[in-house]
């Protein structure tokens, strides 16, 4: 772990208005850390506002505080910037220009690509979750966790283990997921709003994308590809492709799956997802993203022919 925790929570109590932001297409643990931590600091009478640049995913938006975020600032000033499940700042999109009006920025953070950005840092790349660095922060604060901050802490901590079956799930990861069960969470109510509530849209959608499948000839690499029609015909954000990636990923022999997302600009979206052999991190981190040794990501520039030629390239050179 790096990072000062003390520091940390001696500028969550003196400091009175914090800006909370993560990275741009956010998840559970992105959601999940934020909303616990900004809940935690209003019940402690601070001002805290979530500014993201991308929308609440759709099977989150049960989560306690998800209807206060906003996705526009209207000017107000703060005294801290907090920066969660965030490796770079350009990660967090079109909100960092608010970010960095902030006086001081506070980085907390798991990803083992993390440059330590801000003035005070606390990075653990072998915690399983960022709402674990939550739960270490509020417990040292001595803060009591109440319900609501509890259900986004277990959701932080359930979506980012792929609901306890990734193989960075710790010790700590179940240890804290029991004591959020033990301060109110029903795990079955939580489990029915993020993994089994979907539109027949998303459906559909899913349909889609598998048909894009596509296998490499020695059956160790999986694509799957979204383009932007894709999206417009279903009546889907991005947030409805969270998970896709798993179904390639779970050929049998193939070491890593990728998706590829087409978008507006030029660019395409490309994620990864590895079954442990291979490190996507390092693949990823080639193109200017980041992440962790199983589940990594980046943007690349260049039409969507052009991105998976290199991008594919990039991999089989560092397959075993």
């Amino acid at each position: 772990m790096r990072g000062d925790l003390s520091a940390i929570c001696r500028v969550l109590r003196e400091k009175d208005r914090f800006l909370i932001a993560c990275h741009e297409n956010p998840e559970g643990d992105a959601i999940g850390s934020e909303l616990a931590l900004a809940l935690a600091l209003r019940k402690m009478g601070k001002t805290a506002t979530v500014l993201n640049a991308d929308p609440v995913p759709a099977n989150l938006l049960f989560l306690p505080g998800a209807d206060t975020v906003v996705f526009t600032e209207d000017g107000s000033k703060y005294d801290v910037a907090v920066v969660l499940d965030c490796g770079s700042p350009e990660r967090t999109g079109r909100v960092g220009q608010e970010l960095r009006k902030c006086p001081l920025l506070v980085n907390i953070d798991h990803h083992r690509t993390n440059g330590d950005l801000g003035e005070l840092s606390l990075v653990d790349p072998d915690a399983a979750a960022t709402g674990l660095l939550i739960h270490r922060v509020l417990s040292a604060m001595g803060y009591e966790i109440d319900l609501d901050v509890a259900t986004n802490i277990y959701v932080a901590i359930l979506t980012d283990t792929g609901s306890f079956h990734y193989g960075s799930t710790s010790p700590e990861a179940f240890e804290v997921a029991g004591e959020m069960v033990r301060r109110g969470v029903d795990p079955w109510a939580v489990a029915e709003q993020v993994c089994e509530t979907q539109s027949a849209n998303r459906l559909r959608l899913l349909g889609r994308v598998l048909d894009s499948l596509e296998v490499s000839a020695d059956g160790r690499v999986a694509c799957i590809t979204t383009m932007r029609e894709d999206l417009r015909e279903f009546a889907s954000g991005k947030d409805a492709l969270e998970g896709f990636i798993n179904y390639p990923r779970s050929i049998v022999g193939v070491e890593v799956a990728v998706s590829f997302r087409d978008e507006e600009g030029g660019i395409c979206r490309v994620s990864f997802r590895s079954k442990g052999r291979v490190d996507v991190s390092a693949v990823a981190a080639r193109f200017g993203g980041g992440g962790h040794r199983n589940a990594a990501g980046c943007t690349v520039p260049g039409t969507l022919a052009d991105v998976k030629k290199r991008v594919l390239e990039a991999l089989a050179a560092v397959l075993p």
